[in-house]
């Protein structure tokens, strides 16, 4: 189209992202904001299953004795435990997406208004969550990756337990 209509003159076609630098610096910050909540809501996520699972662990030892007892494998173990953490993280993970779903479209239908930097005009606060699906899955995924994970060291403790020893746990 512009080899047709721009014979005239020369015309160059310019990203919105090269005649604003600070739009791309303002994104790379919010991405660099977001990745370090990300990493910490990660870490909380890690720690707490994983604690979790430890007292599941130290709560079913005569349990887990009596099952390695009537045959089943160390494997078996470390499955049934990583597979409850793995639970644990997707029934997390999909209690806060339809928290931040349920709270954004509150948020969204109060009205509320914000005065941004630089401007004298009021805008609506709107939260757009509704058609970040892509995003949404993906954190869900990580942070039920993330609890699966970290079930898998105190699943390992638990495969490991003498099954004597195991029975005799009071």
């Amino acid at each position: 189209m512009l080899d047709s209509d721009g014979n005239r003159q020369p015309l160059a076609v310019r990203d919105f992202r090269e005649l604003n630098p600070f739009f791309v610096q303002t994104v790379e910050m919010f991405d660099t904001i977001f990745g370090f909540v990300f990493v910490l809501i990660a870490s909380i996520v890690l720690f707490t299953v994983g604690n979790t699972m430890s007292t599941a662990v130290m709560e079913r030892t005569v349990e887990i004795g009596t099952v390695r007892a009537m045959g089943l494998r160390r494997r078996g173990i470390q499955r049934l435990f990583v597979l409850e953490g793995l639970l644990l993280g997707v029934a997390g993970a999909a209690s806060g997406a339809a928290f931040a779903l349920l709270a954004s479209a509150a948020v969204n239908s109060l009205g509320l208004t914000w005065l941004p930097p630089g401007s004298g005009d009021r805008l609506p606060l709107q939260f757009i969550v509704w058609g970040e699906t892509s995003t949404i899955a993906a954190t869900a995924t990580g942070l039920a990756l993330v609890a699966a994970l970290s079930a898998w060291w105190p699943a390992r403790r638990a495969s490991r337990l003498v099954i004597v020893d195991a029975l005799r746990h009071v």
